[in-house]
C-alpha cells in the first residue's frame, strides 16, 4: 500500500491538534530544504519549516494511528543513505519504514472484522508469502510432505 502511494502520490493526511516540533540535524535538514517533497513523498506527512533544522508535524498518515516523529526520521534517513541514484530502491525502502511504523504491535488484541481485514489486505498484495523485507508470512506445504513428517 505505502509503496502504491509513493509510486503514485495519494496519501491522506490527518491533521493533529497539537503539532510536534521535529529537530533534524544539519545534514538531514539540508535534503527536507533542498527537495521539499523528494524525499519524503506525498504518503500523508503535512510538514513546516520553523527554521534551523526545525519542522513542525502538522499532519501525519491517515492510517498510522499513534505516531511518533521517528517514522519521520527514519524516512528521511532512509532518504539521505540511499541517495537519489536507485529511484525504485528509494521508493521500496521508505515504503518498508512506513509499513514498520504501520505495523500492529506484537500481542495487540484485535477484533474478528480487523483480523478479517488484516488477512483480506494480505491476500490482496502482490507478494502475500512474505514481508516488504523478504521474511516468509506464510508458505504452502503439500500433503505428501506433511505426510512424510508424521
Amino acid at each position: 500500500r505505502y509503496l502504491a502511494q509513493i509510486v503514485k502520490p495519494n496519501g491522506t493526511s490527518q491533521g493533529v491538534l497539537f503539532p510536534e516540533v521535529v529537530q533534524f540535524p544539519a545534514s538531514e535538514a539540508v535534503i527536507l530544504e533542498s527537495h521539499p517533497r523528494r524525499p519524503l513523498p506525498p504518503v500523508g506527512f503535512d510538514l513546516s519549516n520553523l527554521g534551523g533544522g526545525s519542522y513542525a508535524i502538522n499532519g501525519v498518515p491517515a492510517d498510522i494511528e499513534g505516531i511518533v516523529p521517528q517514522p519521520l526520521h527514519d524516512l528521511v534517513h532512509t532518504a539521505m543513505e540511499k541517495g537519489c541514484g536507485v529511484k525504485e530502491e528509494v521508493h521500496h525502502a521508505l515504503a518498508l519504514v512506513m509499513a514498520k511504523a504501520a505495523a500492529i504491535v506484537p500481542g495487540q488484541v484485535l477484533s474478528n472484522e480487523e483480523m478479517d481485514g488484516l488477512v483480506d489486505a494480505l491476500f490482496s498484495c502482490q507478494t502475500p508469502n512474505y514481508t516488504p523485507d523478504g521474511k516468509t508470512i506464510l508458505s504452502v506445504i503439500p500433503g505428501d510432505d506433511i505426510d512424510a513428517l508424521f
